[in-house]
């Protein structure tokens, strides 16, 4: 009956380092994807801060932009409104010319 047992014995034996084995090649696995991960997520990290002063950055042109843009809105409205009553103003002069040079009797 001993060399059953040792037979069982060694049966264990190489089954308990078989699963040793296989644990032990998933915790790597696992070991190595999450440094792998962290050491991708650290790069990144540090592009997300230089992207983040990027975005702050043309953040303030777009809203210099839209301010400029606002204010020569204003100043094209003021220009046409001048530009307006400057013609008006011309027609009406236009007009008293030719009242005036008209001959008094021509009416």
């Amino acid at each position: 009956m001993e060399p059953r047992t040792q037979v069982s014995d060694s049966d264990e034996r190489a089954e308990l380092r078989e699963k040793i084995w296989t644990i032990a090649q998933r915790v790597t696995v696992l070991l190595v994807a999450a440094l792998v991960g962290l050491f991708i997520g650290y790069q990144l990290w540090g592009s997300a801060s230089q992207l983040k002063e990027q975005v702050s950055r043309l953040e303030e042109k777009v809203t210099e932009r839209e301010k400029e843009r606002d204010t020569l809105k204003s100043q094209m409205a003021i220009v046409d409104r001048d530009k307006k009553e400057m013609e008006r103003k011309f027609t009406d002069l236009q007009a008293r010319c030719a009242a005036a040079a008209a001959p008094p009797g021509a009416n």
